[in-house]
């Protein structure tokens, strides 16, 4: 029984492998918002906003429509004067670089808008790939954190006002350092500050629209058509381009953006939300709300002639009466501890596993990140023995159980004859042998399921890591020995075929002391070599875990089938 249930979970394991890998999940799709879900004013408010985001003028005519939106706020016609007067001397912009050891920013004053974002800490592993040899997350001629406005019921683009930059370049080195930008429009500005930490990706953003006085308004900040592609295997990174959101209940939900059609506007529901991110598989760029306040009001998706991208815009309701906006953005890599830090769930940005699964597989995924990233911080350990100590440790802590299931097994052995004697007596009455074959043990204390429930627990491991190695952005580009990439596939094989070998020395070492017909031992024999070839592409690291902790079994595998053997009744001896 304990083989069939092994090779039941090793096809279950197989199929659910081979599902993710030809068919990815998919997320679920984000629907238009109800009428009848509008709870309040500013959700309403938002939702009329999103309706014009898909009318939205060029940028060349931007700075008419704002002239005439706040001369119709303000009843000023000569703001519309002074703004076509600003917008025909705006030139084409410069660019304003912020720079710190971990990143450089770079913001045009054309819009106040981040044009570029460079990872001094990472290198870019697409062939190819924009940015050199480190990562750039915003896309050619597209930009983050550009902003519009609706007013009394008009959208406009602030994307070609000229901004008055506070420093033209900005060195983030000893501490917090601030950026601000501000566009005079007559007796009416709008500003906008970027204040930066020199070891974090965290921005504080604030700003608002001075001069009007308390007339309520929206501010839409964009978060730019999808993330730069950045590593080596590009299929990986199409499938991880997304629009994530998390409402306000804590509900968070995703939309790839490869299946957003071309002009296709679709608001995002679940509105007001905490934040929202336009993600790939390892690299992030987020704006998120403070945990007190109206939210943001809602998201906008708007499909583009681009492959795996689509216009996305977040709105900030400023109700009457406030001083203006604010609004964390978080421009950077998904790294677990800095996300978590930002608070309202943002590490949970990545989805780890299937949809179904999620509810365990997040919680646990991130406690294994957690242990993996404290083991590596604490003992100041590469990432490649994390993992091999995770793997023996792991073993170690489950070894009780699996002592438990060998004794169970046992058990059942010692009972052989007794139960062989039982299927002679009630062999024309499969219930009645049923019961007794309970009935004996009861009397013997033996648990039919003991020998089997604790082969599953490595399993939730297994999947977990499986899923963990798809985006935990501190295995990227980590070697190990003659590994150069944890989270890729090994390209020598050998960490595979390691892996097979200690299934195939395994399931040896079982079969010894247990009575067991050919079919079985070739189902143990060719099992390992199957899931060698379903691991060869797989990441090193998930590879390199399982190895680890096969072979830390072996000794006592080893043990148990010793004494196994001498548990085995003596064979019957036939008279002559």
């Amino acid at each position: 029984m304990e083989r069939r249930l092994l090779l039941a979970i090793a096809l279950m394991v197989g199929v659910m492998i081979l599902s993710n890998v030809f068919f990815p999940p998919t997320e679920r799709p984000l629907e238009p918002v109800s009428p009848d879900s509008v709870e309040t004013a500013e959700t309403q408010e938002t939702a009329d906003a999103a309706d014009e985001l898909d009318r939205l003028s060029a940028e060349e005519r931007a700075a008419r429509e704002v002239a005439e939106v706040l001369a119709e706020a303000d009843e000023t016609p000569a703001v519309a004067e002074e703004v076509e007067e600003t917008a025909a001397t705006a030139g084409e912009g410069s660019i304003v670089t912020v720079r710190s050891e971990l990143y450089e920013y770079r913001f045009d004053t054309r819009g106040a808008r981040l044009v570029g974002a460079t990872m001094l800490a990472h290198e870019n592993f697409a062939e190819g790939g924009h940015g050199g040899r480190n990562v750039e997350l915003v896309r050619p001629d597209d930009s983050i954190l550009a902003y519009a406005l609706t007013l009394r019921g008009d959208t406009v683009s602030l994307g070609s006002i000229a901004f008055t930059a506070s420093v033209p370049t900005l060195e983030v080195r000893d501490g917090p350092a601030e950026l601000r930008f501000e566009a005079a429009i007559g007796e009416v500005t709008f500003d906008v500050s970027y204040r930066f930490q020199p070891d974090d990706y965290r921005i504080e953003v604030s700003g608002g629209l001075r001069g009007l006085g308390d007339v309520g308004h929206v501010v839409l900040v964009s978060l730019g058509r999808g993330i730069e592609r950045n590593e080596a295997v590009p299929r990986e990174d199409r499938a991880a381009m997304a629009l994530v959101t998390r409402s306000r209940s804590g509900q968070i939900a995703a939309e790839r953006l490869d299946r957003v059609d071309i002009d296709e506007a679709r608001p995002a529901s679940g509105a007001p939300f905490s934040w929202a991110a336009s993600k790939s598989k390892y690299w992030l760029a987020a704006v998120v709300a403070p945990p007190e306040g109206p939210g943001i009001g809602g998201v906008m998706l708007r499909g583009v002639p681009e492959e795996d991208a689509a216009e996305m815009q977040a709105a900030l309701p400023v109700p009457a009466g406030t001083s203006g906006f604010e609004f964390a953005a978080y421009i950077g890599p998904q790294d677990f501890s800095r996300l978590q830090a930002m608070g309202q769930e943002l590490h949970n940005v990545n989805p780890v596993g299937w949809r179904w699964l999620r509810w365990f597989t997040r919680p646990f995924g991130n406690l294994i990140v957690a242990i993996l990233i404290w083991m590596h911080e604490s003992f100041a350990l590469a990432y490649g023995w994390v993992l091999v100590l995770f793997g023996v440790g792991s073993r170690i802590v489950l070894s009780p159980l699996f002592h438990i299931s060998g004794r169970a097994q046992m058990k059942q052995m010692a009972l052989q004859p007794e139960i062989e004697k039982l299927k002679q007596r009630y062999k024309d009455d499969p219930q009645r042998l049923q019961q007794e074959h309970m009935k004996l043990f009861r009397e013997h204390g033996v648990n039919p399921l003991g020998g089997c429930l604790p082969m599953f627990l490595p399993l939730p491991i297994l999947i977990t890591l499986f899923f963990v190695f798809q985006n935990t952005i501190e295995f990227r580009g980590v070697p190990f020995l003659w590994l150069p990439d944890l989270s890729l596939r090994d390209p020598l094989f050998i960490v595979p075929v390691l892996m097979g070998g200690s299934m195939l020395g395994l399931n040896w070492i079982t079969q010894r002391g247990m009575q067991t017909n050919a079919q079985m031992k070739m189902i143990s024999y060719v099992l390992p070599v199957v899931f060698t070839f379903f691991f060869a592409n797989f990441a090193a690291g998930l590879n390199l875990y399982y190895t680890a902790s096969n072979i830390m079994s072996l000794p006592q595998q080893m043990y148990l089938s010793q004494a196994r053997r001498k548990a085995q009744p003596p064979p019957s001896r036939k008279k002559e």
